[in-house]
């Protein structure tokens, strides 16, 4: 970037969306990191994508407020109020040409928060969108670019109906678009995800009309080759020590308090072997799917969360995330029962079975939690 501002030629900075991490609070530091940066590099419009509510609204308003961060998009609503989340479009000058930049997502992509899952927001169709907009965007701007969060397939399909559109850059895609492409009369770009490449495009604009005339697309690929920024290593730096801080603060909420270092979690595989009626049922309950309820909604990484939904957590060789201790997910028999290697026969593990229920289904987490009620579903 350095490099191009350094040749002083009209610059249009764009990006086509799912800037954001994915959702679990370790990732969510990690954005507001990456916002931090990308603050910096001077973008004239960020198309929404999904991803990029991935922490809720609020957050990404947040992070468009301190780091001016311009996110557009004309087809996304508040579920509630039936307002646009977003300004549609926007207007911005180059060398005599006003250029109208808007963003569309595509409807089939899931938005989920982790400020309260899915049903916040309505996407309506983008045709039916770009349609109404693109005139009114023309007579405010001679040239229209069009940041499509719909991947390479859909936007193809929405370029072959719509007209309008001078200039589209792909998002949610995972290749480069690495030669000159026109769909119809709209000249098309795109690269890949993540940050991993960055697309070049020098473009003869006609002023007065502001149709592209002439295109010479380049791909810059940020691998070991690409030179080290020292002032940024040093911020990429810090940020990993922070990081670490961050989660081990977190983790050190629930210390492993438990249990005894000579002990082992067998896993529920092992008691398969005995109790095969009673695996099956525990197999067909809810506690089988603790863990992967969590990933659903992007909180696998919260120890206010692994605490209930792994198998020890709290105890010496419980679950953590590096192997074998990894594979103690979800709410295991020895979750309720303790450690494997001190399987009792004489009643003990029942009575401590009962016990442990109110751990995790206490009155914060599980207010209307009754025994006997609650029994009915893993009843073994």
């Amino acid at each position: 970037m350095d490099k191009v501002w350094q040749e002083n030629k009209p610059l249009l900075n764009v990006d086509a969306g799912d800037v954001f991490g994915p959702r679990n609070q370790n990732e969510r530091e990690q954005t507001r990191f990456l916002c931090e940066m990308l603050g910096t590099l001077g973008l004239d419009a960020i198309g929404l994508g999904e991803q990029d509510l991935n922490y809720g609204l609020e957050f990404l308003r947040e992070m468009m407020t301190q780091h001016g961060l311009p996110f557009i998009n004309a087809n996304v609503r508040d579920a509630k109020t039936g307002e646009l989340i977003l300004p549609p479009y926007k207007v911005v000058e180059r060398n005599g040409v006003k250029y109208g930049i808007v963003s569309v997502l595509d409807p089939q992509q899931q938005i989920l928060t982790l400020t309260g899952g899915e049903g916040q927001f309505t996407v309506a169709d983008p045709l039916t969108t770009l349609r109404e907009l693109v005139p009114k965007i023309r007579q405010e701007a001679e040239s229209v670019v069009l940041l499509a969060h719909l991947g390479e397939p859909g936007t193809e399909a929405l370029l072959k109906e719509l007209q309008g559109i001078d200039i589209c850059v792909v998002g949610h895609s995972y290749r480069n678009i690495e030669t000159e492409r026109v769909i119809k009369d709209t000249a098309v770009f795109g690269s890949a995800y993540e940050g991993r490449f960055q697309g070049r495009a020098d473009l003869f604009i006609e002023v007065g009309s502001g149709r592209v005339m002439a295109i010479d697309v380049g791909m810059i690929d940020f691998d070991d080759k690409a030179p080290e920024d020292a002032d940024v290593k040093a911020r990429v730096e810090k940020f990993k020590t922070d990081l670490v801080t961050f989660k081990e603060a977190k983790r050190s909420a629930y210390p492993r308090i438990h249990g005894s270092e000579k002990e082992q979690f067998l896993g529920d595989r092992s008691c398969f072997t005995c109790h095969e009626a009673a695996w099956q049922s525990y197999a067909a309950s809810a506690h089988r799917r603790a863990y992967t309820s969590l990933r659903s909604d992007g909180q696998s990484n919260e120890p206010d969360c692994l605490v209930c939904h792994t198998t020890g957590y709290q105890y010496k060789n419980g679950y953590s995330d590096e192997r074998p201790y990894n594979s103690l997910v979800n709410v295991q028999c020895e979750a309720c029962h303790g450690y494997g290697s001190t399987h009792a026969r004489d009643g003990k593990w029942r009575l401590q079975a009962r016990n442990s229920c109110v751990t995790c289904h206490d009155q914060a987490n599980s207010p209307e939690f009754d025994y006997a009620t609650y029994w009915e579903k893993i009843k073994h």
